[in-house]
Order: structure tokens, then sequence, then C-alpha cells
């Protein structure tokens, strides 16, 4: 039986609704981490944590596979997750800036594109085109123009990681799901300490302030996201096509909608629900294009 013709198992269902419900309470706990901490020592923190429970898992890297495997490293590590918490801490809203999130999926298209030499579907391209044009149309809200640069911020950090899915594609199996996160931890936690200790002379007291909370959401996003909520989707993503469990996973900023309009009072204005729905509709169409490819990213790497 093909993987395009398995029915998803009860139990494989409820993994997948598990991931889309870690990763969307994933997003709000990052925020609150973000009230008390400075972005570089939260992402320093949580990828300190990761690197200290399974560093060990770590496995050398064909030496031909290391210039695209070390900028890889830095697309979905440091970069991707410096910027993108840099741009969720000037933000006042979180809800926006989880639908910038999620344009990792079309920008991986043009990468894959221009890098990969695939050719894009009508339907791959208009779902790209749509999904932009939804964060495009969300920002001119009066609410998401206000903060427009941490909005920037976010997409371009989400376009990064979209870079990095293609290079890991490039790549192919050089390494299992756990090797990777250790990579990552690994590349990410040192250099965000780095930046911590150049652009962050107050991390010290701002962490021994912080209450016990803060220090629980970043755990949770080291230890349950980064690793279990991962590990889940990495053998789902073995026995199913990607097509086929990214759209349970749009569940994700749906839930981050709701508990950041209900626990953090963001403002959910009818443009932001529009330009959501259309990127959601954009970042399906492109799921549901995607019958060629089993992209290995999702078992490598989460971008949230």
């Amino acid at each position: 039986m093909t993987h395009a013709s398995r029915p998803i198992a009860p139990l494989d269902f409820l993994q997948l609704v598990a991931v889309a419900l870690i990763w969307g309470v994933n997003n709000v706990l990052a925020r609150v981490a973000l009230f008390d901490l400075p972005p570089f020592l939260v992402v320093a923190a949580r990828f300190a944590i990761v690197l200290a429970l399974i560093g060990w898992r770590i496995r050398p890297i064909p030496r031909d596979k290391w210039p695209a495997f070390a900028l890889m490293l830095c697309c979905v590590g440091p970069v991707h997750f410096g910027i993108q918490f840099v741009g969720l801490s000037l933000a006042h809203d979180l809800a926006p800036m989880v639908v910038a999130m999620q344009l990792w999926a079309p920008a991986s298209v043009l990468f894959a594109m221009v890098l990969l030499r695939e050719r894009a579907s009508p339907l791959r391209m208009a779902g790209v085109a749509i999904a932009f044009l939804g964060v495009a149309g969300m920002a001119f809200d009066p609410v998401v123009f206000s903060q427009w640069g941490a909005l920037a911020l976010v997409a371009t950090a989400s376009c990064a990681y979209g870079l990095g899915a293609v290079l890991v594609r490039w790549i192919g199996p050089a390494t299992d799901v756990w090797s990777m996160q250790g990579w990552i931890a690994l590349a990410s936690a040192p250099s965000m300490a780095a930046m911590t200790l150049l652009f962050e002379p107050n991390a010290a007291q701002a962490a021994h302030a912080a209450p016990w909370f803060v220090w629980a959401a970043i755990a949770f996003a080291g230890v349950v996201s980064s690793i279990g909520a991962n590990a889940m989707l990495f053998k789902l993503v073995q026995r199913y096509e990607v097509s086929r469990t990214t759209p349970y996973l749009l569940a994700t900023p749906v839930i981050s909608f709701t508990l950041a309009g209900f626990w953090l009072g963001d403002h959910i204005t009818a443009r932001i629900l529009l330009g959501a729905a259309t990127t959601m509709g954009g970042v399906a169409l492109v799921a549901l294009a995607e019958r060629r490819f089993r992209v290995m990213t999702p078992a490598s790497v989460e971008p949230v």
C-alpha cells in the first residue's frame, strides 16, 4: 500500500493533532517569554536545553556535504530563530506574526525552483501567490501596519527557513532527526549567547528577575516542541506523504490565534482574519500540490 492510499491511523491522527497543538501553544509561550527576557537570550536558552539533552546524538557529516549543510544550519538555526524572535519581541500582537511564520512553505517553492531547478505546477504557484498576497493584504490593517517592522522581520525569518528547507532536500539524508536537532542546537546556542553578550547588556538582570513560568515556557519550547513534536512528526512523514500531513498542521496558527486573542488580548480585526484565511489557503494549495516530493524538513526541524 502506498503512502497516498494508506489511511491515517487513529493514533497517528492524534499525534498530528498533538503536534499542531504543541506548536500552536509554543508560539504563544514564546511571546510570553519575550515579555521578560530579551530575544537572543530566549533562543540561546532554548537551544542550550536541546543541546544538553540530545547533543550526544550528533553524528559526523560527510565532508562533501559541509558547505550546503553549514548554510542550511545557519538558515534554520540562528538566522531563522534570531530574526524571528527579535521580530516577536517588537510586535504588539502575536496573531499577524503567526500568519507571517507560515510563509516558509511558499518561499521554499520559490527557492526550490532556483536551486533545485524544480518545475512548479500552476496549482503550487497559485498557492505561493495567494499566501504572499494574504500577508501583504493583512499588513494594510492599521493594527498590523503600526508594527510592520516586526512583521517584516518575522516574514524574513520565515523565508530564511524556507531556504533551509530546500537545502535540507538538496543535501539529502545526511543525518537523522536527532542528529539534525543536535546540530541546529550546536549552531544556535553559542551564536545566540554571543549575540546576547554583544547586544543585550541587561540580559543577566532580566534572567534573574524573570518569573518561573518564563523558564517553564522556554523549557516547553526546548523539550516538548523542538524534541517531542519533531519526534512524532518524523515518524508520521515516514508513513504518509507530506501533502497529507501538512494540512493538519494548518491548525497551528488557528490555535495560536485563539490563544493570542483570549490569553494575550490581541486585537484581531476582520482584515487580519481575512489575510490569515487567504495565507492559510495559499499554504494549503502548496501542500496539496506537493505530491511528488517527500520533504525531509518537518521531520528534521520545525519553524516555530
